[in-house]
């Protein structure tokens, strides 16, 4: 009996023993596992719930706090057919949304109790908060990794026709009304995302004033025509040498101009000054080209540099004319561009021209008779230095312009030299009368010789160059440009004052 009693109270201590080992794991375990209020759903009776949509109503820092007492974006989804959704709970991830919201809205608090109940929230919800702020932040990486290494080759297609109603008056051989148009189709691929590789065809059919008017000051932005839209009016590629640094190459349709930055606002051959002068400084942006290479660098924010070498395309793609890269027409140029102010930018530019005989017109058909060819068809050098401005004084005006020099020198049967002027003075004004619709004034003195070894060349009378224009965008894929310009004493026989007059009609796709 003693020994079976004995055996009986050894059992119970083993049992006892080992129950308070399984309670002492088990208290273990307890501290490790979250409370119920770290996991339970939050309900509208719920004081956070309460406290915050009580701040964001305050505070207005939180749209997605409503009156029908739903504040969570991720609850649109949620079927509706379990009933009333105001009932529903949230999890403590979703209000967790909202309170972030709400505290990255919020700048000043205005009581000590809304900043009490902000920080128990905050401690509350440390855990949330913190994970949220985490998947938001690996997120944004994703999507800059996806931004910078996801690219595939792509080829973009786009598409212009401009038709133009034209006529000129103040002649005595006055021109008919003529009806012209240009087209072009445009590839551009990016192989990288960073390059551009940029095919165009085109074809044009647009009579020529100064075949009527004897001046080239009547010519238009756009004139002359093309056998048929085979025509490669531009080859070229652009891409990245380097973080700060670009360069192009072309064998087609690539100038001057192309390189260089152009300032005046309507220096666009499609949307911009309806003459040809009223576009760019001829002196310093008008030159033999075609093909050759041009590199921007980027020496800061404020500060840009240009330089560029460019030959007469038709010379090299002639094996017979045996002029090659040296002897061909050629244009050479160096640019440095300065952006004191956002809405001041300046620029100086200097170009080396050198244009062989019997392709000499060295202001680009936009001067009087001698300043384009200011010793005939012999074969011309010349310097030129320009500078150019344009100054956004408002919104709805920017002012700009821009000056040429030109030191010109024989370089055949010959060594005479010349002095070549010319500027123009520009005003633009951005959403006139409409929004996405400007007007624009352009007043320049085209290029002249102001001095010559031959004293009967130089310019007598200076002609006075004046534009209008006006651009109306009827939609992102029509503009129409009703436009005129007016020369005082142009180069003609009887100098009367010449008036051309123009509507330019665009169409994009």
């Amino acid at each position: 009996m003693k020994r079976k009693f004995k055996q009986k109270i050894k059992l119970g201590i083993i049992i006892i023993t080992s129950s308070l080992n399984t309670s002492a794991a088990l208290a273990n375990n307890i501290e490790s596992i979250p409370s119920v209020s770290k996991i339970k759903n939050i309900h509208t009776r719920d004081w956070e719930y309460r406290a915050l949509k009580s701040l964001a109503q305050r505070y207005n820092c939180t749209s997605q706090w409503q009156s029908d007492e739903t504040f969570s974006p991720l609850r649109d989804w949620r079927s509706h057919a379990k009933g009333d959704r105001r009932n529903l709970p949230i999890t403590r991830y979703e209000f967790a949304v909202g309170l972030n919201s709400c505290l990255q809205q919020i700048d000043t608090i205005t009581s000590q109790q809304d900043l009490i109940i902000l920080q128990r929230l905050q401690q509350d919800f440390t855990q949330e908060l913190a994970r949220l702020t985490t998947k938001v932040e690996q997120l944004e990486t994703n999507i800059t990794q996806l931004e910078s290494e996801q690219f595939s080759t792509t080829t973009k297609f786009n598409g212009q026709a401009l038709f133009f109603l034209t006529d000129s008056f103040g002649q005595e051989n006055n021109s008919q009304t003529t009806f012209g148009y240009r087209t072009r189709l445009i590839f551009d691929t990016s192989f990288s995302g960073q390059d551009l590789l940029r095919v165009r065809l085109e074809n044009r059919d647009l009579p020529r004033l100064d075949d009527v008017t004897d001046t080239s000051l009547s010519r238009l932005g756009v004139d002359g025509d093309t056998d048929d839209l085979t025509e490669i009016s531009e080859l070229s590629y652009t891409f990245p040498a380097g973080e700060n640094t670009e360069i192009l190459f072309g064998t087609a349709g690539v100038s001057l101009n192309d390189v260089g930055e152009v300032l005046n606002p309507f220096s666009s051959s499609s949307s911009g000054a309806v003459s040809r002068f009223g576009r760019r400084d001829p002196a310093t942006l008008r030159a033999p080209g075609g093909s050759g290479i041009g590199i921007k660098q980027e020496f800061s924010d404020k500060i840009l540099g240009f330089a560029g070498y460019f030959i007469n395309d038709r010379d090299v793609a002639d094996p017979q004319a045996g002029r090659g890269l040296f002897d061909s027409s050629y244009s050479a140029i160096a640019q440095l561009v300065i952006e004191p102010k956002d809405e001041l930018t300046l620029a100086a530019t200097y170009t080396r021209t050198y244009e062989r005989n019997d392709d000499v017109n060295l202001m680009g058909s936009t001067g009087v008779e001698e300043a384009n060819e200011p010793f005939g068809q012999n074969a011309t050098a010349s310097d030129n230095f320009g500078l150019q401005a344009n100054w956004e004084v408002t919104s709805g005006l920017e002012i700009g312009g821009w000056f040429g020099y030109t030191q010109a020198q024989q370089q055949q049967n010959g060594d005479a030299s010349a002095t070549i002027l010319n500027g123009a003075l520009t005003f633009a004004f951005p959403d006139l009368w409409a929004e996405n619709n400007v007007g624009g004034i352009i007043i320049g003195v085209p290029p002249v010789i102001s001095g010559h070894d031959d004293d009967d060349l130089v310019t007598e009378e200076t002609p006075l160059h004046i534009e209008a224009l006006y651009r109306v965008k009827v939609s992102d894929y029509i503009e129409i440009t009703p436009g005129g310009f007016v020369v005082i004493n142009p180069d003609t026989e009887n100098g009367n004052t010449l008036w051309v007059g123009t509507v330019r009609t665009e169409f994009s796709f």
